[in-house]
């Protein structure tokens, strides 16, 4: 069984016109695999993790490296700090973020997450002074369940609930309080390709606060479902995933808008670059994320690429039993 470890999220968007060939991702990561020759195993040399057990352990992370919604079976008593530092702009330099946070798991079955959302502003409006503080604050519970067939298939339900603080920059919020209930499956695609696919449904329920309305291109503006497909492989020395989504406000209120959103991913362990990390820093586990995305909604089309750091502090190492 692998380490436990914490989590980590994206979301993403892209046009009709191009999803056949992002569908077909997963299906090429497939491609490169190589079945590993059966020869004798030496009596010096360990006989490797099962194929069902590998897979198991890495379905198991798959909260940290692709989507907090996950279903997570570590045993009680298991937590971690996290932290996800950004650049608001990186071609202006103005804003500097950082999302952090505790997840602990209560019981056997049961996590809770808590987290805050800080951030440094350069104001223009006071000759370039530098600004600080909160501008949100999280919270969440989820109970997560292994299902009936292969091993490592799982579900998750839960709810999320987010909200902005205090008078931060508007770039920072959209001015809305979202409580997002959510239901997820995983399932092993195949155990010696290491490829999983999950499967999530959910809404977003928005309460506006005192702060101006601030929506970005192509968010939603009333209450929404949502659906998400996904597809995520690993690699020796990384991780590939594929995310489709789609959200609709046509059951939920008055308007009838649709956006669909596709994000293409590559996690790579910063250990796996810098080996001297994984035995300096145990406890640390510091991943280096790239992420494309494509979106069209009722503001058009958008694409477009980013990078981010996210860093997780293991503070109880735990390997759960077989």
């Amino acid at each position: 069984m692998q380490e436990h470890k914490i989590r980590a999220n994206y979301a993403v968007k892209m046009p009709r016109n191009r999803f056949i060939w992002m569908l077909a991702l997963p299906f090429l990561l497939a491609t490169g695999a190589r079945s590993d020759p059966s020869a004798p195993t030496p009596a010096s040399t360990p006989a490797p993790m099962p194929a069902t057990d590998r897979i198991f352990g890495f379905m198991n992370r798959l909260p940290e490296l692709i989507n907090n919604d996950l279903p997570f079976l570590a045993p009680r008593g298991t937590y971690w700090f996290y932290a996800r530092p950004s650049v608001g702009n990186p071609f202006q330099g103005k804003y500097f973020r950082l999302n952090g946070g505790m997840w602990v798991k209560a019981t056997n079955s049961i996590e809770f997450t808590g987290g805050a959302q800080t951030y440094l502003w350069r104001d223009p409006n006071d000759n370039d002074a530098t600004r600080g503080g909160f501008y949100g604050v999280s919270t969440g519970v989820k109970y997560s369940h292994p299902l009936p067939g292969p091993g490592g298939a799982a579900m998750s339900a839960g709810l999320n609930f987010t909200t902005p603080v205090s008078r931060p920059p508007l770039v920072l919020v959209d001015g809305y309080r979202h409580t997002d209930p959510y239901l997820t499956f995983t399932r092993p695609i195949s155990a010696r390709l290491h490829l999983v696919g999950f499967a999530t449904i959910g809404a977003d329920l928005l309460a506006h606060t005192s702060l101006p309305s601030n929506f970005g291109a192509n968010q939603l503006h009333s209450n929404s479902l949502n659906c998400t497909l996904g597809a995520t492989r690993e690699f020796r020395r990384f991780t590939a995933s594929l995310t489709v989504s789609g959200a609709t406000t046509a059951l939920m209120s008055r308007h009838n808008l649709q956006v669909f959103n596709v994000n293409p991913r590559v996690i790579v362990p910063a250990k796996n670059i810098f080996p001297f990390l994984g035995t300096k820093l145990p406890h640390w586990h510091i991943n280096l994320v790239g992420s494309a995305y494509a979106a069209t909604g009722p503001d058009g089309r958008q694409t477009g690429a980013s990078a981010s750091v996210n860093v997780n502090f293991d503070s109880r190492s735990t390997r759960a039993a077989k």
